[in-house]
């Protein structure tokens, strides 16, 4: 896919765009999809954007600990940015 010039449209990438506010982490899955964990103490939850799988009701540590194993194994498309 191409902008309007004919250049190479880029995929957002979860290093270089700012994360949405109360992210606390993120987790890159191993197709590109983030896995989000917001809060802190004990009121934390994670989100996959690709598959949408959402978690609670953790304390920190084990959000964490499952947040990334869940990145570790997700093959879900990231889901693509609306536009205008």
């Amino acid at each position: 896919m191409t902008d309007r010039n004919g250049q190479p449209l880029q995929q957002p990438s979860p290093w270089t765009e700012p994360w949405p506010d109360g992210v606390i982490a993120r987790y890159l899955t191993v197709v590109g999809a983030t896995v989000d964990v917001r809060g802190s103490d004990n009121n934390v939850s994670m989100t996959c954007l690709g598959c949408s799988l959402h978690h609670s009701a953790f304390g920190e540590q084990r959000t964490h600990e499952l947040a990334q194993g869940h990145a570790e194994k997700c093959r879900a498309l990231p889901r693509p940015a609306v536009s205008a």
